[in-house]
């Protein structure tokens, strides 16, 4: 499984051949990447991460209220678009959102903006003709918190049961914490029988560096399904699992290549 990031949901192509968008940067079309990764029979995520608009200006979704975006109802009509592409198959889903939100549910935020914005873009995509594939609904507070989920998530589970939830383990889950209170955390959302994947692990976000060892062991433990955040080192982005010859890179990272390899290892 893979999510692949979508940063200018406005001018990314799904089929065709790679274009060339406003910030001149190659956006190579989805039905091919989908293609690629189907070959490996690897499943898709495909995430919209960020907009650029028509001068040229990306705006990150990362802590933002979708809803309040000036360019939401242009949004929802390019992510129908790439629904209708990719409609019936099966192994291929659609995020509605990276990491929406205040980190600290600052900026007006309330769980019951949260169920609103996640229902809306559900039907959105609900409303293209035969797409009934997984759509993938991230936490609050930039995604690392599970609380809009445990409080709103069954709401939306029987309105739609073709649904997974999707947390990222950064601050919130590796920082201040202790093995029990991350189980404990893991236990509540399994218990309630809610569908939940992490998207996103690394041991670097925006503070110092984390360690991720205890996370991975309970989440081995308990089965649960955990995506790193980036595979290739570049420059030097201390997350990436691997060199730029396919080594483990653990280099001042806390040998996050060889743990990471060592957890999809394990039986």
């Amino acid at each position: 499984m893979v999510r692949e990031f979508i940063g200018n949901l406005r001018e990314q192509p799904s089929t065709g051949t790679a274009i060339q968008d406003s910030q001149g940067k190659w956006l190579h079309p989805l039905k091919e990447i989908v293609a690629r990764n189907r070959t490996a029979g690897i499943v898709t995520i495909l995430c919209p991460f960020g907009w650029v608009n028509e001068q040229g200006i990306q705006t990150l979704f990362t802590g933002l209220n979708p809803s309040e975006q000036d360019f939401y109802t242009s949004y929802k009509s390019s992510i129908q678009e790439i629904a209708r592409h990719f409609a019936g198959e099966t192994d291929v889903w659609i995020e509605v959102w990276n990491e929406p939100y205040h980190w600290n549910n600052e900026n007006s935020y309330n769980h019951e903006l949260w169920l609103e914005d996640m229902r809306d873009m559900l039907s959105n995509l609900r409303s293209v003709d035969g797409f009934d594939n997984i759509i993938v609904i991230p936490g609050n507070e930039q995604g690392q918190s599970e609380e809009s989920i445990l409080s709103y998530g069954q709401s939306l589970m029987n309105e739609d049961q073709n649904i997974m939830f999707d947390l990222h383990a950064y601050e919130k889950w590796l920082t201040n914490t202790s093995m029990s209170l991350i189980s404990a955390r893991l236990t509540m959302l399994r218990d309630r029988n809610i569908p939940f994947l992490f998207g996103e692990i690394g041991v670097r976000n925006v503070g110092e560096l984390m360690e991720p060892s205890a996370f991975l062991s309970l989440a081995q433990d308990q089965k649960i399904n955990t995506l790193a955040w980036l595979w290739k080192k570049e420059a030097n982005d201390n997350n990436a699992l691997l060199n730029e010859n396919g080594t483990a890179n653990n280099l001042s990272n806390n040998n996050w290549g060889a743990l990471f390899k060592s957890f999809l290892e394990r039986p």
